[in-house]
């Protein structure tokens, strides 16, 4: 496994214990890109579904109900986060892959969904075709550029480097989108706002979260330097694009 998918994936263990007591953004995307999916495709009844980065489970969790008789299958390129999802999905008939969506090889899927986790791949439009073409139906929410730039204004204001993920832009993702030609297709965006007491309060979140993973590498000293002059209330905000396509 390449450095960066592998620092990912111990962040990702690291947090498993406390990631459900602060992904309340994550929760609300899992829950609107379920009722999209509901609201643009009511008749769409699929037997098998995908998960894809299912992180602690709330992707089935909320697909249990819709379609109860479907087969499930959550993937995970953390294992401690497929176990927490095992453990409380204990009573679902679920089967759970380990391992890197993109290299991972899936059977074809009626239902391949994935909440907040195709940022992190290395090649987002190829991953993106390779699950479009292994559906019926492909429905994901990933992060957009403008992600946390307030947290970035706060580094460059402070003449640091920024610890930058790098996201896409809305209309570069929907153009290509377009050019995959699917048969119908949903696409929206929305901007989601948290508050935190200070800049140690957000690194904390982040942590806790376990996104705590930046393309640009930050030193201690500069992170440091930004909890001593930022002790203000600080708000970030999440920017998520949602997108249901069909074959």
């Amino acid at each position: 496994m390449e450095l960066a998918k592998a620092y990912i994936q111990r962040n990702f263990n690291r947090a498993s214990a406390s990631y459900d007591a602060v992904a309340s953004i994550q929760k609300k995307c899992a829950a609107q890109l379920v009722d999209c999916l509901k609201k643009h495709f009511p008749t769409f009844y699929p037997d098998t579904i995908l998960d894809l980065g299912t992180g602690t489970g709330y992707i089935p969790e909320i697909l249990f109900d819709a379609f109860p008789e479907s087969k499930f299958t959550l993937n995970d390129l953390s294992s401690h986060m497929l176990d927490k999802a095992g453990k409380k999905l204990r009573s679902k008939s679920v089967t759970y892959v380990l391992g890197d969506m993109e290299v991972q090889h899936f059977d074809f899927q009626d239902l391949i969904i994935s909440n907040l986790a195709l940022q992190w791949v290395d090649d987002l439009y190829k991953t993106i075709r390779k699950f479009y073409e292994k559906s019926s139906f492909f429905a994901f929410s990933c992060l957009l550029d403008g992600t946390f730039s307030e947290w970035s204004k706060i580094f460059i204001d402070a003449s640091l480097t920024p610890p930058i993920h790098r996201y896409p832009s809305r209309p570069a993702l929907a153009h290509y989108i377009g050019s995959l030609q699917p048969s119908k297709y949903f696409c929206n965006a929305c901007a989601f706002d948290l508050v935190f007491s200070s800049a140690a309060d957000f690194m904390r979140y982040l942590k806790a979260l376990g996104a705590n993973y930046s393309h640009q590498p930050v030193m201690i000293s500069d992170l440091k330097k930004v909890i001593n002059m930022y002790t203000d209330k600080i708000k970030v905000t999440y920017k998520v694009f949602f997108c249901i396509l069909s074959r």
